[in-house]
């Protein structure tokens, strides 16, 4: 932890929810794993037949008669402008995020097959040239103590075992643990209320770790021979983060369900829901080491997500996929910050899948747009402007 040697009494934090930091997804959840997810704006709950169905929906892996693995990458990176009603406009500065996931799945026996999957399923960041951040909110500069925050990061890795089970010719289901390691951090202007010409404001860092524990559960049923629909729930998952920075962040309860149909031999369709519950972090307690214990006040909202996506395969080989989805953002006006900006938004995914001999290598690309965001904030008013990139490439073989 660095810090300026003036006594620092009291810790205000001028952006609330500083550690829930997404770049690209809603909340602070990333996007679809692997490239065919993304292709199809995460509507793939129904037809996915890899090892990666252990990130959508696990009982399809009952549906499996091979050993799969498939490594998967996404690179995400968004800009994000804020633009405050007297000093005017400030751009991020984030990098590209890379997320990777790998999966593993195996028959055990006849109807049971085990997996395990190591992904990224929260986390991203955000970060802002503290020079341009500083002004805001104009003067006269904050009480000593006051902090503004201009960078955030969260990594989250998941390790899901997950086994399912095949019951007759029409019912699979599937449980799993969600055992998540995290690291949470970020830096900050603190203001020393020193008199000219002392330093206006010192940075300070912190940063905590922890480990966290949950479960999932998922049914797959086939209707017809060319129907099915699928019920899924991940359960809320408590983390204690320690460190400089010692906090607790609760990962939400998600509950999806999902319908698909296979039109012709060749094209599939599927539509999917979810219900996602962020508001088990709608009040947290930070403490930062040297600086005090303070309170984040995010009066996140309860979120739907509904997607729809499809496949055709036009050729041997050869499959283009295509989706749109509509994600609701969980923070309202008046708590959103530079730190998180979020809004409501309408993704467009493409893709392009080639399978030979048991391979089969996926691309894919989605544009967001997002909805006009202003804030009521009183400490950070104005308005949100956001322009991201998501590209996925995915690698999977059966054997």
């Amino acid at each position: 932890m660095k810090y300026s040697k003036s006594k620092l009494n009291t810790l205000t934090f001028l952006i609330v929810g500083a550690s829930l930091c997404g770049a690209h997804a809603d909340g602070y959840r990333n996007p679809a794993p692997t490239a065919e997810g993304i292709a199809k704006s995460g509507a793939n709950m129904i037809f996915v037949d890899d090892a990666s169905a252990i990130s959508y929906n696990p009982a399809n892996l009952a549906l499996q008669t091979n050993a799969s693995a498939v490594v998967a990458v996404a690179f995400a990176r968004a800009e994000n402008t804020y633009t405050h009603p007297q000093a005017g406009e400030v751009v991020s500065d984030d990098p590209w995020a890379v997320l990777p996931n790998l999966y593993y799945s195996m028959p055990a026996a006849e109807g049971i097959v085990w997996g395990l999957g190591i992904t990224t399923p929260y986390g991203q960041g955000v970060s802002w040239d503290p020079a341009s951040l500083a002004p805001f909110p104009p003067a006269p500069l904050p009480p000593a103590g006051t902090a503004i925050l201009y960078d955030a990061e969260m990594v989250v890795i998941n390790f899901n075992p997950t086994v399912a089970v095949k019951l007759g010719d029409s019912v699979s289901l599937a449980a799993g643990l969600d055992v998540y390691y995290s690291q949470l951090g970020f830096k900050g202007l603190v203001a020393t209320g020193a008199p000219n010409p002392a330093p206006p404001y010192v940075d300070v860092d912190a940063d905590g770790d922890g480990w966290g524990i949950g479960g999932n559960a998922a049914l797959t049923w086939m209707v017809t021979d060319n129907q099915r629909l699928a019920l899924t729930y991940r359960s809320q998952v408590d983390l204690e983060y320690e460190g400089d920075l010692t906090m607790d962040i609760s990962f939400p309860n998600i509950f999806g369900a999902g319908y698909g149909i296979q039109l012709t031999d060749d094209i599939q369709v599927e539509a999917l829901i979810e219900w996602i519950e962020w508001s088990v972090n709608d009040v947290q307690t930070a403490t930062v080491t040297g600086l005090g214990t303070f309170e984040l006040v995010n009066n996140w909202e309860d979120t739907i997500t509904a997607a729809i996506g499809g496949s055709w395969q036009f050729a041997e080989g050869w499959v283009v996929r295509a989706g749109y989805s509509f994600i609701e953002s969980p923070i309202p006006d008046s708590s959103i910050t530079p730190i998180l900006p979020d809004t409501d938004r309408n993704i467009f995914g493409l893709g392009l899948g080639y399978t030979f001999g048991g391979h089969t290598v996926d691309l894919s690309y989605s544009h967001t747009v997002y909805a006009d965001r202003s804030s009521t904030n009183p400490v950070y008013p104005g308005t949100y402007d956001i322009a991201s990139n998501l590209i996925g490439m995915t690698y999977s073989v059966s054997f």
